[in-house]
């Protein structure tokens, strides 16, 4: 069964990576978070840069009243499965990075476990070892073995684990402990700090995360608004008979992951620009804006007074196993336009389009050539002169 949730995955394993826009809350008493609207606090810019082993995150957030506002902010993750049957041994670890104005700053992590929507992360803490560990079913039961017997027996009387038969990979049909069938676990994590926002001031967040990697090798999209049977899939995907380099008629859907625009509304008005690329090292397909896209290396996407009705989704398409440097160094900056500029296809080239003046662009400054600067916005690509473009982030 196909489950949406972050798993290291090989040949039948299956997973998914989540991830959210910034928003505001309160933390419970029980430890659980509420996010609340924030009047006040306007998103002038969003900066979204997503890849197979990289998200990267830049927001401007203007204070637009005449008064400082602290805000408890949160970066919240949807539920994911606490336990999964296959996982490998690799434990999850987001790698969770926060700068507020360019300074690193530290954060808290807050996690809760549920049982069938009950919330059991009393009962059951011990046996995560960290807030963003998924176990499987075999370390869950020889986890529960460690514990004393009569913690064990208050975990089976509240129901909350079973001693009953399971299927090992290994040893066949075996009696151990596991989670009752009619029950399943599911984890919430939640990043905060506290953020004061200065009068009539602008404030920069960036975040950063190392996404697990997932792999799978089926040969089909997750991404519930693409089918795979349509026609512009099949071409986006298909792989001609006459390259002797390829192996199979079509690419596969590898390194899953979706990330949460919507939290976004619970600032003030839409977001002043809005700014996504994927780069993917081959071919990239998903949901935006709830209607499927296709992309190649890039998928850049370029909105003003944006307003979130739907997440994203993204996956990458590869021919074999995925390979694409973890490291890479060259990667797309925003700038916005100081013009309007002239879009060339190459530098003092063929005038192709141009660019509106304040409007945003990604640029790719390691490849600049002379003082021309590769630039990218929505479906148009080309290059531009240096002195049309301001650094954003």
């Amino acid at each position: 069964m196909l489950k949406k949730f972050l798993c290291v995955c090989t040949f039948i394993i299956i997973g998914l990576s989540v991830y959210a826009n910034d928003t505001s809350g309160t933390i419970l008493p029980t430890g659980g978070v509420v996010f609340e609207k924030q009047d006040g606090i306007k998103m002038k810019v969003e900066a979204l840069y997503i890849r197979p082993y990289q998200i990267e995150v830049n927001y401007l957030f203007e204070n637009t009243t005449g008064k400082d506002i602290t805000a408890q902010m949160f970066f919240p993750l949807p539920e994911m499965p606490a336990v999964e049957e296959y996982l490998g041994d690799e434990s999850h670890d987001y790698k969770f990075k926060l700068w507020v104005n360019g300074k690193q700053k530290q954060y808290q992590t807050h996690w809760t476990v549920t049982q069938n929507d009950k919330d059991i992360t009393k009962e059951v803490s011990i046996l995560f070892y960290r807030p963003e560990e998924v176990i499987t079913d075999q370390q869950l039961a020889k986890r529960i073995q460690t514990l004393q017997e009569e913690t064990r027996q208050k975990l089976q009387d509240k129901k909350i684990i079973e001693w009953s038969w399971t299927l090992d990979r290994d040893k066949g049909e075996i009696q151990n402990w596991k989670i009752p069938d009619d029950t399943n676990w599911k984890k919430q994590i939640s990043y905060s700090w506290q953020q004061t926002f200065p009068a009539h001031k602008t404030v920069s967040v960036r975040h950063t995360y190392t996404p697990t990697a997932i792999y799978n090798n089926v040969g089909f999209p997750f991404s519930e608004c693409i089918n795979r049977e349509s026609e512009p899939y099949k071409s986006f995907a298909y792989i001609p008979k006459n390259e002797n380099t390829y192996s199979t008629d079509h690419l596969q859907a590898r390194n899953y992951l979706e990330y949460i625009l919507t939290t976004a509304n619970n600032w003030q008005g839409p977001i002043e620009s809005f700014n996504l690329i994927v780069q993917s090292p081959f071919k990239s397909v998903g949901c935006f804006d709830g209607e499927a896209f296709y992309g190649e290396e890039y998928y850049a996407v370029n909105r003003q007074d944006y307003t979130p009705e739907w997440d994203l989704s993204a996956e990458f398409l590869v021919n074999g196993v995925l390979s694409f440097n973890r490291t890479q160094k060259n990667i797309p900056v925003l700038y916005r336009i100081d013009g309007p500029a002239n879009l060339r296809d190459k530098p003092n080239g063929k005038v192709t389009a141009q660019l509106a003046d304040k409007t945003y662009v990604w640029v790719w400054p390691n490849e600049k050539k002379g003082k021309w600067y590769p630039v990218r916005q929505n479906d148009l690509s080309g290059y531009t002169h240096r002195q049309n473009l301001v650094k954003v982030f």
